[in-house]
Formats: structure tokens, sequence, C-alpha cells
């Protein structure tokens, strides 16, 4: 993946969290990961990526930054189904943006969640793996970019 390709991914969490909190995420520099598995939080969204590039997205957040976010949207349960679904919410979210920019032949599917630390979480054989470290409201979260051209 090129650096114009993470900045979409880049711009689009960022845009997430303003829009969605009203506070500006900390979107850090981009670095190359082969084993993922420290970067994974206690709520998961992953979104599979076919067509003009295989691989996927996948977004990985404290429950704490997950309740915090909840609330910023005035909603007042932070039940665990809410925060799945929003885990999988900021995946799909993300996901679409940079299918604008990849166009149509960028394919997504339906967000998968996992509550939970797994032991061995692989996300694909790509070997480029990125990870793009956020930070919001003094929490610490991660977008997982494991994509190639197909």
């Amino acid at each position: 993946m090129q650096s114009r390709g993470l900045i979409v991914f880049i711009d689009a969490i960022a845009n997430y969290f303003t829009s969605t909190t009203g506070t500006e995420a900390i979107v850090g520099t981009p670095f190359l990961a082969k084993d993922v598995t420290e970067y994974i939080e206690d709520y998961t969204g992953i979104i599979g990526i076919s067509g003009s590039k295989k691989g996927s997205i996948v977004f990985s957040a404290p429950s704490r930054m997950m309740c915090r976010v909840v609330q910023c949207m005035g909603l007042s349960s932070t039940r665990e189904e809410e925060l799945m679904d929003l885990v999988g919410e900021v995946c799909n979210t993300v996901s679409g943006n940079a299918r604008r920019e990849f166009g149509e032949n960028f394919n997504i599917t339906v967000p998968i969640t996992i509550k939970g630390k797994p032991e061995n979480f692989a996300v694909s054989e790509i070997t480029n793996i990125f990870i793009i470290p956020i930070e919001w409201s003094r929490l610490r979260a991660n977008l997982i970019v494991n994509l190639e051209d197909s």
C-alpha cells in the first residue's frame, strides 16, 4: 500500500471521531507490524476487502473509549451489544470512506465484531500490515490496514 492509500484511512478515522464526538483524535504515524496481536484491544471490528484490493481493515479499541464515544453520541446505555455495534460501525464507516476513494471495485463486507483479546489474531497472509495509532480523550486505539492490489 502506498502512502496515498494510508492517508485515506488516516483522514477517515480522524473525520469519524471529529464528526461523531466533536473532539479531534490524534492520529499517529503508521508503522509496519508482523504480529497484530499486541494491537488488539477489548472491542474489534473487522471488514474484509475484495475486488481491486484484497485484505482487511480492522479497528480495535478499549472498552473505556467505546463507552466514551457512546456517551458523546448522547446515548446513556453502554451495553455490550451497543459497544459491539459501535466498533463495527467505526470500521464500516472508515472502509466506506475508503471505498469512495478507491472506487466501486473496492468491495467491503459486513463488519465482524469481536469482544476480548484472542491469543493469536491474524488478519491475513498479506505481509504489509500497517498499524495506525489513534489517541482520543487520552485513550488509545488502533486502525489496522492490511491491503494489497488484487
